[in-house]
């Protein structure tokens, strides 16, 4: 009798962890059911083709293999461990890899993986995505892996998902500390069924930034956001970026909403970002005597040089239907919109916005300098002043559509069309993309 109870169990636990990273259970499968040990491999391979037209600074059009995987899967009893790698864009580079346990609703997980504050997107696999690039406000103001430890409690109606993490897994940082993350996704299901789902929720994720540089004797802690333009051709992220000098901590919060039938679905995200500054002003300031010029106060030099704590947003929307196909799937150990599976065809539809611009009010950007100007006009001395932050504002919209030829073969055909402000490229407005991909999983 045991052995009939095993298998149902086994299968259930595969399934509960690889549908982090892959929305389909591996094709090979190696079973000691004396032991009571299951062991999985798969693959995943992901090609892409670009065409784009901008209105001024061009894109490099071509083809790319966006990404190459090997995974593989332990499952013993309650016990899972999983682990997998990329070799996308010519690099090998470590993914998931994690240990879990999980009994009845509850579920501890150990590693390497996705922050559960990291956005609904980010936490539902790119091989199962609608879209062959996730909504840009979520690679740009959300997160993604981190090392850490979670609880799950997860049942029909309910997920409270939590975690404490660092921010670098291999502590490779060149002065400070390895700071600590603290994050959580909650969700309620209003429709269960097992032909339609709907969920709301909401996310929170506090950062403490620990890791940084030396700059003139003073721990110097920075952050980084940008995005791609939707795209994994041309990766460049000039028109959708910012570098936030002397970050100190870090605060999201986002709230999500998904209903899905068999053959519609819709989703969506709203996503905000708050940055605080922090640095030691007066070291600096000490420094700083050396110049020539000199300071004779630090107020002077404290106004020359000043400090904002800096706020985004973003969000999208996105749609979708099945013309054929045996309908649309809901992954409730994940809270996520699984990928198509067989035979299926269907047309999608996104609106994305990013926003990345801060800006000060009356300040003035040189465009040949690169600098924001704090009093309205371009001056050497005593120092710009200026706190506004320019990474830039894109509003996207992305027509799609998908077929799907069996579980393991998809091909993907996007169009996008991105409207952007952004005071470093006056001269580019309009960018207009196709692309397409082809990819295998098993």
């Amino acid at each position: 009798m045991k052995k009939y109870i095993l298998m149902p169990v086994l299968a259930l636990m595969a399934f509960t962890a690889v549908a982090q990273d892959f929305d389909n259970d591996p094709a090979l499968q190696l079973e000691n059911k004396q032991k009571e040990v299951k062991f999985t491999v798969g693959a995943r391979m992901m090609a892409d083709a670009a065409l784009y037209h901008t209105d001024f600074t061009p894109m490099k059009s071509g083809a790319t293999i966006s990404d190459a995987r090997i995974r593989t899967s332990m499952t013993y009893k309650n016990w899972y461990f999983y682990a997998d790698f990329g070799f996308g864009g010519g690099k090998f580079s470590q993914k998931n890899i994690f240990l879990q346990y999980s009994k009845d609703a509850h579920t501890v997980k150990l590693g390497y993986y996705n922050d559960p504050a990291g956005t609904m997107a980010r936490n539902t696999s790119l091989g199962s995505y609608h879209f062959i690039s996730r909504p840009g406000s979520t690679n740009s103001l959300g997160v993604g892996r981190e090392l850490g430890v979670s609880y799950k409690y997860n049942t029909d109606r309910f997920m409270a998902y939590q975690g404490v993490f660092t921010e670098n897994q291999y502590n490779k940082i060149k002065a400070g500390f390895n700071g600590v993350t603290i994050a959580g996704r909650y969700l309620y299901r209003p429709l269960v069924s097992a032909t339609s789902n709907a969920h709301i929720g909401v996310n929170a994720r506090f950062a403490h930034l620990g890791g940084g540089e030396v700059y003139k004797n003073v721990l110097k802690k920075s952050l980084h956001l940008g995005q791609s333009l939707e795209t994994f051709v041309d990766e460049d992220e000039q028109f959708v970026s910012a570098d936030l000098d002397w970050a100190n901590n870090v605060l999201n919060l986002g709230a999500e909403v998904l209903y899905h039938n068999e053959k519609f679905f819709a989703r969506g995200e709203f996503i905000y970002k708050y940055v605080t500054k922090k640095r030691d002003s007066y070291s600096l300031f000490i420094d700083a005597q050396d110049n020539i010029d000199g300071w004779g106060d630090i107020d002077w030099w404290e106004n020359a040089n000043r400090l904002k704590n800096n706020k985004f947003f973003g969000g999208y929307v996105e749609m979708g239907f099945q013309i054929l196909g045996g309908g649309y799937k809901y992954n409730s150990k994940e809270g996520v919109l699984c990928g198509l599976d067989g035979k299926a065809l269907e047309v999608v539809a996104r609106y994305n916005y990013t926003g990345m611009n801060n800006r000060t009010d009356g300040e003035y950007f040189n465009r040949g300098r690169g600098h924001y100007y704090a009093n309205g006009y371009m001056e050497d001395w005593p120092g710009t002043g200026a706190t506004t932050v320019g990474g830039g504002d894109v509003h996207s919209f992305t027509l799609g559509m998908n077929y799907s030829f069996n579980k393991y073969v998809q091909v993907m055909v996007d169009y996008t069309f991105h409207r952007l402000n952004k005071d470093m490229y006056p001269q580019d407005k309009n960018f207009h993309m196709g692309q397409a991909r082809v990819q295998f999983t098993f």
